[in-house]
């Protein structure tokens, strides 16, 4: 109901998924992994993690036992994961979850979808999450069932991200224009996928460029090209970029620890 004043239940869940961490872990692309997903949990807890960050392609369709072992495993080290959207993502799903009043979308209650161009704080550390990406191997995909019109950064979410200003971090699916990814942008001989879907993802990775410009952050995090990297490319303002591998790599390339530290990021 518009108005009413949310439960004991709710006033638990919103102050839970506001918790001030001072350590986060970024991971990557787990595509509804469940194996994989524990297991990159029980890590981030042991690096110290205070709190789940994910990039993308985190849920694909959202399985019932995906979720139900993902949020007990996250219950079992105190966490709470939120995540960005990627490409591959179930959106008709993933937009029936409400959104609380914390702004986020409670998929469980240790769960959270983060809306493209929705800003949070902790530790004096301003974040911003944006996710989407073009799926180059549209064509092989079926609309509804493995591919989703949502899934790219439309310009009413590009207005809304840019809107509130600079941030410290961008948490992103998909890498801006301008920056070189190993194995991506330098590779060698004919390309993998048609001509059109790489023109379309890099249209997209020119919107989210445009985004970077005006929100200048220190740190930008993505994933979805599946490549472990750190890069410095010659933006105005030289930020860093994490790229982050998927599931059934090795964790250590799949899950990164980050200490907040009143507007700064560094790697624990």
């Amino acid at each position: 109901m518009i108005g009413s004043r949310p439960t004991d239940n709710e006033h638990l869940m919103q102050s839970a998924a506001h918790a001030d961490p001072q350590r986060v872990a970024f991971a990557g692309d787990w595509h509804a992994n469940t194996r994989w997903a524990v297991t990159a949990i029980d890590y981030a807890k042991q690096q110290g993690a205070d709190i789940i960050v994910h990039v993308g392609d985190f849920g694909y369709d959202f399985p019932a036992t995906f979720l139900r072992n993902v949020t007990k495993a996250l219950a079992r080290a105190g966490l709470h994961l939120w995540f960005v959207d990627g490409n591959h993502e179930d959106f008709d799903l993933l937009s029936r979850y409400p959104i609380r009043g914390n702004g986020l979308r409670e998929v469980t209650d240790r769960i959270w979808h983060i809306p493209r161009g929705h800003r949070w704080e902790w530790a004096g550390t301003s974040f911003l999450g944006c996710g989407g990406a073009h799926s180059v191997d549209r064509p092989w995909r079926e609309p509804g069932v493995s591919w989703w019109r949502q899934e790219t950064i439309t310009e009413e979410d590009a207005a809304r991200c840019v809107a509130g200003g600079p941030v410290d971090v961008l948490v992103a699916h998909d890498c801006p224009a301008g920056v070189m990814i190993p194995g991506v942008d330098d590779r060698d001989g004919p390309p993998p996928f048609p001509p059109l879907e790489l023109q379309l993802a890099n249209e997209h990775r020119q919107v989210l460029r445009r985004i970077v410009d005006a929100l200048q952050p220190a740190l930008i995090v993505h994933g979805h090209y599946h490549v472990l990297y750190t890069a410095r490319p010659e933006f105005t303002n030289r930020p860093r970029v994490l790229g982050l591998d998927c599931d059934g790599t090795a964790l250590e390339r799949n899950v990164r620890v980050y200490e907040l530290h009143e507007g700064w990021v560094a790697r624990v």
